[in-house]
């Protein structure tokens, strides 16, 4: 019996749809991690513009835009986020100035971004008239 399980516990008694798995796996994790490595990359203010990718990090904006707007409104008062993302949209204007197809989704993203941000200020200061005493 001793040998049995020593003999199973080898590597090379395992079955090939354990190894598939396994290969699989492994690969997924390793897809995952470079694709957030390369997204926090793309996301760092003060990249060079030979570095930015610029449908890449537009797409990264728009997430981040869709994040902010889905932010409950207790999250939204002092938030820094805002900044960062008005900043990463003006840094990604400047570096994709050749590219006007992404110039052109950033303009529109922005135009949304603003619009979120005046609604909620005046949704914030309804509360605060509201909240009142």
């Amino acid at each position: 019996m001793a040998s049995e399980l020593k003999g199973s516990s080898s590597p090379r008694g395992l079955p090939l749809s354990t190894w598939v798995r396994l290969t699989v796996s492994l690969a997924a994790v390793f897809y995952g991690v470079v694709g957030v490595a390369l997204g926090v990359a793309q996301q760092q203010p003060g990249l060079a513009a030979s570095e930015v990718d610029c449908s890449y990090r537009v797409r990264l904006i728009r997430d981040r835009v869709v994040a902010l707007t889905l932010r409950a409104p207790s999250f939204r008062e002092g938030d820094p986020q805002d900044d960062v993302v008005t900043n990463l949209i003006r840094e990604t204007q400047a570096a994709c100035s050749a590219d006007a197809a992404s110039l052109q989704s950033l303009e529109r993203i922005e135009v949304h971004l603003r619009s979120h941000l005046s609604l909620g200020a005046q949704d914030l200061e309804i509360r605060r008239e509201l909240l009142a005493p």
